[in-house]
């Protein structure tokens, strides 16, 4: 009678833990349906100089917000500008994207200047935060070498009089300065290409364009309620929670003329990581890396050459070649640069195996260092090779090819220490003799000799030739 409580009880408990193992696997799959179908809103970041990495890295957000089905793909900005190339192809990503791209210029101390104002213009939403700026859009350093900016037209100058009167110049030929003139009127091309660019990307959205022109052709810019206000941002926000509350039933236009009204009040955010990567082609895509691969490439392959191919350095140098040259090519460079840098260090090789008192080591010098300023051609600071790395590694190039010229020289001067060219001037003493030729001692060994006097054994003499296997030989004193 005391077992059939006990097996109820222990079927109770049995069935107990099944219905709690059935509540907390339903629970479980509850959580992840809600949040399956809770909404998510995913972000990326350009940070710094926009270059081809940041491109790529922006392309693959777009994409994989596409994939994920996001609501929107928030771009957190901080840039003081970048290449004109990297902008337009984020540009281009952003306006055939199927998902609202919500750039915001964040946190406080954030700028968006140069190619940041058309990347903001391109989006579907924009927004700044306070203790933020936005603006000084013109293009600067053009049709000339690094580190020379045009003259500006003096304050006050209506830009369409200007664009004028140049424009006459330009018919009657009766320009003062033809060289500046020139330049003047590349610059115009440029700044006019880059107002219509950013005027239709103004008119596309909705925003002011008149700011926009401003902002290229005067470099002005504007802080975040002052772009507000203008009509150049949608939104004004402390952070990003604050962001997605006042994106929160905007209406945008999307690529495919789809209008879609953003539903991201509760969103989830979903951070997008670089991958490794790109954050290689972050670093080895600055001009001031790239250049310095490329030169270290030749140094060790310079080095391996004077060393007889030894295939360490050899190995090195290739490898620091093909990077250096893959993310050169990435970049904007000025072929007659190139071709520049190029003729200088086959001149700095050809001073190993031409007597030309320097001059080619010099002339090689000078080609590579004019070359290097002309290698980037942007307008963009960030990506210009620093002068300062240029002028060091001149010296270490030049420092390279004086130290292994000079071992060379040094090389043939020495004294040979082997071979039958050794045993010219060297030293021994008569063994054995008789008439004109004997046997001597020179470096420990008994060698048939001639001389034209008669020795004694024990006489002191000199090699002074070797004749097959026969010393020349004289008195030593």
């Amino acid at each position: 009678m005391m077992r059939r409580p006990a097996r109820f009880g222990l079927r109770a408990l049995a069935l107990s833990l099944i219905m709690l193992g059935a509540l907390v696997w339903g629970a479980d799959g509850l959580a992840r349906q809600a949040e399956v179908d809770q909404a998510r809103v995913m972000s990326a970041e350009i940070i710094g100089p926009i270059g081809p990495a940041t491109s790529a890295y922006i392309q693959r957000a777009i994409t994989l917000a596409g994939q994920e089905n996001a609501q929107a793909l928030i771009v957190e900005m901080d840039t003081p500008g970048g290449l004109d190339t990297s902008m337009r192809d984020i540009n281009r990503a952003i306006l055939s994207s199927e998902t609202p791209v919500i750039v915001f210029v964040h946190p406080s101390g954030a700028r968006a200047t140069s190619a940041g104002v058309y990347i903001l213009y391109a989006s579907h939403l924009a927004g700044m935060a306070p203790g933020t700026s936005l603006g000084a859009a013109t293009p600067v350093q053009l049709g000339g070498l690094p580190g020379g900016d045009p003259a500006p037209a003096p304050e006050g100058t209506d830009p369409a009089l200007e664009r004028a009167a140049e424009g006459a110049g330009e018919e009657t030929g009766s320009t003062p300065q033809n060289a500046t003139g020139n330049a003047q009127a590349l610059r115009n091309k440029a700044v006019n290409d880059a107002v219509a660019y950013v005027r239709s990307l103004a008119e596309l959205r909705g925003r002011n364009a008149d700011w926009a022109e401003r902002a290229v052709r005067e470099g002005i810019s504007a802080t975040a309620d002052e772009a507000l206000t203008l009509g150049v941002i949608e939104i004004r926000a402390d952070n990003l929670s604050d962001l997605l509350a006042q994106a929160d039933g905007q209406l945008v236009s999307l690529g495919s003329g789809e209008e879609r009204i953003l539903s991201v009040a509760e969103a989830q955010l979903i951070r997008i990581e670089k991958t490794a990567a790109e954050d290689i082609l972050s670093v080895i895509t600055d001009p001031n890396i790239a250049f310095l691969l490329v030169n270290l490439g030749f140094v060790g392959l310079l080095v391996s050459f004077y060393n007889g191919l030894e295939p360490v350095t050899a190995i090195a140098g290739v490898m620091c070649l093909i990077v250096g040259f893959y993310a050169l090519n990435t970049l904007p460079v000025n072929y007659a640069g190139a071709a520049l840098v190029v003729l200088g260090l086959a001149l700095l090789v050809s001073e190993a195996f031409f007597a030309s008192s320097g001059l080619l080591a010099l002339g090689g010098l000078a080609a590579f260092v004019l070359g290097a300023l002309m290698l980037i051609e942007t307008d963009a600071p960030a990506f210009r090779i620093d002068w300062r790395l240029i002028a060091v590694m001149a010296v270490v190039l030049g420092g390279t090819l004086f130290a292994m010229l000079s071992y060379g020289l040094a090389a043939q001067a020495r004294k040979v220490t082997t071979g039958g060219k050794s045993l010219i001037g060297a030293q021994g003493h008569v063994l054995e003799w008789s008439g004109q030729s004997g046997f001597v001692q020179v470096q420990g060994e008994r060698w048939k000799a001639v001389a034209k006097t008669a020795l004694n054994p024990g006489d002191a003499i000199v090699v002074t030739k070797l004749v097959g296997l026969t010393l020349y030989v004289k008195a030593n004193g």
